[in-house]
């Protein structure tokens, strides 16, 4: 079965990451793929890399147009592919149904219906259009599974399958020594961080308001909070860790493309989502190297945590509560200890690559038998 992948992403974001976990996972005797992507892309280097096919795209995928559909249903009919998977990505899903071949799409977010959204005409419009131009839905948690069936898709069209990761690699002291040298931290500081786009959805204030309630809470303890990633809000984060005068204990690390010493220098791993978190990358991939986690209430997130013991959850928005769960954590061995613990169990039970990619196949090759079925 040939799977064109179809994805909008020009930075390396969750679903590019994803596609590439995925890539690397499928099983080429059941599943050979090709990737349509822009050409401009920070992906193409990652997915050429695993050796699979890449189609670069003239035109913007990602809103439907006449350019982009054309070119689309070209690459479609080329390539010979027996099902179109996008992200993100309207013109895709139209061009795939206009070549006669399964369509299905994966809603990466979670957010409640909004602006013209709320009125019931509009959901009932664009349930039928999505309806149409999809034959299933990946729905990367529940959380977005229910938005899904907000917006009129019907149950029977949504697929559940959480968002799995690869595990984190092994990294030696020598490595660690080095990182440690270039971000100026020392063996014994204890590292929080946060690993999510600088934007305003993943909630970096609170994290930082968070962080002063700490430091001022628990002076004989060298916390250290590192914050991993680029985003819009870079120069306003920095300034505001400048007015809460934390700057000494907080590190800006930018876009970091190998995660592995990351995960490994943390003590905690913190996600302060107010917006869009499904099953998140981050949390996962920092289970595998079992990290306790403490994480906002928000979308996924819940059923990420669940009653795991893996890690805390704290309202969105409250600085109070994540410091408290940090402080609870930073000052009980024992705590931590389990925490580590579940962790590593969650992410073997619900969360790994396998898992993730296996279901997929199941969902293409099932949408690929009743295709054929239909044109016997």
């Amino acid at each position: 079965m040939r799977v064109l992948h179809v994805i909008s992403d020009k930075n390396i974001g969750g679903a590019g990451v994803l596609l590439c976990t995925l890539l690397h996972n499928f099983d080429t005797e059941r599943v050979q793929s090709v990737v349509a992507l822009p050409r401009e892309s920070a992906l193409l280097e990652r997915i050429g890399a695993l050796g699979v096919p890449v189609r670069e795209l003239r035109h913007s995928c990602d809103r439907l147009s006449g350019g982009s559909v054309r070119e689309i249903r070209e690459i479609v009919e080329t390539e010979q592919a027996d099902l179109v998977h996008a992200n993100a990505a309207l013109s895709a899903r139209l061009a795939g149904k206009m070549c006669h071949v399964p369509v299905l799409h994966t809603r990466h977010c979670c957010y409640p219906p909004r602006g013209v959204w709320k009125l019931s005409s509009v959901r009932h419009l664009g349930g039928a259009l999505n309806r149409w131009l999809s034959d299933r839905v990946i729905a990367t948690a529940d959380a977005a599974a229910e938005n899904l069936r907000q917006l009129g898709i019907p149950p029977e069209q949504i697929e559940v399958i959480l968002n799995g990761s690869e595990p984190i690699r092994t990294v030696g002291y020598e490595e660690l020594r080095q990182l440690r040298t270039r971000w100026n931290l020392r063996e014994s500081d204890f590292c929080v961080g946060i690993c999510a786009r600088l934007e305003s959805c993943k909630g970096h204030e609170t994290f930082l308001e968070a962080a002063k309630l700490i430091l001022e809470r628990l002076p004989q303890v060298p916390f250290r909070f590192l914050i991993v990633g680029t985003g819009s809000r870079e120069e306003h984060l920095r300034r505001l860790t400048e007015r809460l005068g934390i700057s000494s204990a907080v590190r800006f690390l930018g876009f970091v493309s190998d995660m592995a010493p990351v995960y490994r220098l943390l003590r905690i791993n913190v996600n302060c989502s107010k917006g869009t978190e499904t099953s998140c990358l981050a949390l996962s991939e920092g289970m595998s190297a079992s990290l306790p986690t403490v994480a906002s209430d928000y979308g996924g997130n819940r059923a990420m945590i669940g009653e795991s013991g893996a890690g805390i959850l704290f309202p969105v928005g409250d600085c109070r509560a994540l410091s408290d769960a940090i402080c609870h954590i930073a000052t009980s061995t024992i705590l931590e200890r389990s925490m580590r613990d579940a962790a590593q169990m969650r992410y073997l039970q619900k969360y790994t690559a396998v898992h993730m990619t296996e279901h997929l196949t199941r969902v293409y090759e099932s949408l690929a038998s009743a295709s054929a079925g239909k044109h016997k």
